[in-house]
């Protein structure tokens, strides 16, 4: 038997990005590729422990996929300095050694292309590579036009706008404010610094990549196409989740869930998740609380145990007594399997990419509850362009009230015009990775174009 193409998969260290590139790494390993999988030294460890992938401690492949990992990132203000440097150097070596094989020799890179100025690592040894966008179409789009704000004046180097006026962008391409750019909405000024350094690799990552690979789908950002060349849009990646195999979660997933969605009648369940970074204060998770009460319909809550100040406080009142007959609360959930479920009727989102797929993918309404950077574009872009959605509006001390939560949500399941186009975008998805369809073609493109 012949060599195994290897593949070489670089991450940036995040759920958001570590999950749907192990996605895509799964569907070329079925594709009879071998594949090293790159993480940082912490999220190498939580891969390793949600997948209970105990050969990995002594760095074997399971199921073809070798986990391994470099050093961590020191302050996150210096990713540009990490990347160029410290990750630079340990993925050279990394190179190196893996090459000393003939056997085991690399033979392609897939990078993030958040980290993908390593990409010219790959092209010192000789290697071709793609860049991976984990994120909507849309917003690379915009992240590839950012140069063009700069040279235009609307914005400085650092992101800064020069002109309060809507920025210059390509007809067609969703309308935005050059005091209204992704970071604007987190309050954090170093979030703008991250951004900046991200958007710069993108860029150089367009540049070098053979070809840039998006989680997303033709139907779904149609107009986005146009402004992204040697895109191969491959999603949605919907991987079948195998016990054991690396699966991209950074936390165990608790499966009791299921059984409870089980009993709940069809299309009756409100889910709330709000993904692996989102951090909520005390009283705006007490009023989420007091809401869902309000509704007075079954719930699954996904709360992570640092994704709220002080979880004792919250239930002190006897909340998790009141609600124990028709809620669940859970640390983490199977999420794709949850959104599939028949019993979901709708689902409370902070409108990550991966999240908004998945629920698009399954044809499953939103409530848009964003936190930060491009989750305010997916709203906009889920509520405005797709509308199978609807928004939560703050008051004016900043909180999203219990009244609120209770007042959208039935809304949102009132409306069977935005369920129609959701069970649509559903059908839509399905097409795009069955044979034939546009994301299916796209990546027998990509395998055509990689085979050694």
């Amino acid at each position: 038997m012949g060599k195994l193409p290897h593949i070489l998969v670089v991450s940036f260290p995040a759920q958001g990005h570590v999950m749907p590139l192990m996605k895509f790494s799964h569907q070329l390993v079925d594709h009879g590729y071998k594949i090293t999988f790159v993480n940082t030294n912490s999220i190498h460890k939580k891969l390793v422990s949600s997948s209970i992938l105990t050969d990995h401690k002594e760095g074997k492949y399971h199921n073809k996929i070798k986990l391994v990992s470099v050093p961590e990132f020191g302050d996150i203000l210096n990713l540009k300095e990490y990347i160029s440097e410290t990750m630079a150097v340990h993925l050279e070596e990394l190179i190196k050694k893996i090459n000393e094989s003939d056997d085991e020799k690399i033979d392609y890179v897939v990078a993030d292309a958040c980290i993908g100025g390593i990409l010219e690592i790959a092209e010192r040894f000789g290697i071709d590579g793609a860049a991976f966008w984990p994120a909507s179409l849309g917003v690379l789009a915009f992240m590839l036009h950012f140069p063009n704000l700069v040279e235009a004046g609307d914005v400085d180097y650092n992101g800064n706008p020069v002109k309060k006026e809507a920025a210059r962008l390509p007809l067609g391409m969703s309308a935005m404010s050059t005091v209204d750019l992704m970071w604007s909405y987190s309050g954090e000024p170093f979030t703008q610094v991250i951004l900046i350094t991200i958007i710069i690799n993108v860029n150089k990552a367009a540049k070098i990549a053979s070809q840039m690979l998006c989680n997303s789908f033709s139907e779904l950002e149609p107009a986005s196409h146009d402004f992204t060349p040697n895109i191969l849009t491959v999603g949605p990646l919907l991987s079948s989740e195998q016990l054991g195999h690396p699966n991209g979660q950074l936390w165990p997933e608790d499966s009791t869930c299921l059984t409870w969605l089980d009993q709940q009648p069809l299309q009756s369940v409100t889910y709330i998740a709000f993904g692996s970074t989102t951090l909520i204060d005390q009283s705006q998770f007490n009023e989420l609380l007091h809401g869902l009460e309000l509704v007075n319909r079954p719930f699954l809550l996904v709360v992570r145990p640092d994704g709220v100040d002080d979880l004792s406080a919250s239930y002190a009142d006897g909340f998790k007594d009141r609600i124990a007959h028709h809620g669940k609360v859970v640390d983490w959930a199977p999420q794709k399997r949850v959104l599939a479920h028949p019993s979901i009727a709708c689902f409370i989102t902070h409108c990550g990419w991966n999240s908004t797929l998945e629920a698009v993918s399954m044809g499953v309404p939103l409530l848009c509850w964003p936190y930060i950077t491009d989750q305010f574009y997916n709203q906009n872009y889920i509520c405005d362009i797709l509308k199978v959605g609807l928004r939560v509006s703050k008051d004016k001390n900043g909180i999203i009230t219990r009244s609120e939560i209770k007042t959208k949500v039935q809304a949102l399941l009132g409306d069977d015009s935005i369920r129609s186009r959701a069970n649509k975008l559903k059908d839509d998805a399905t097409r795009s990775i069955s044979e034939g369809g546009s994301s299916s073609k796209n990546f027998d493109d990509f395998i055509n174009r990689i085979k050694c």
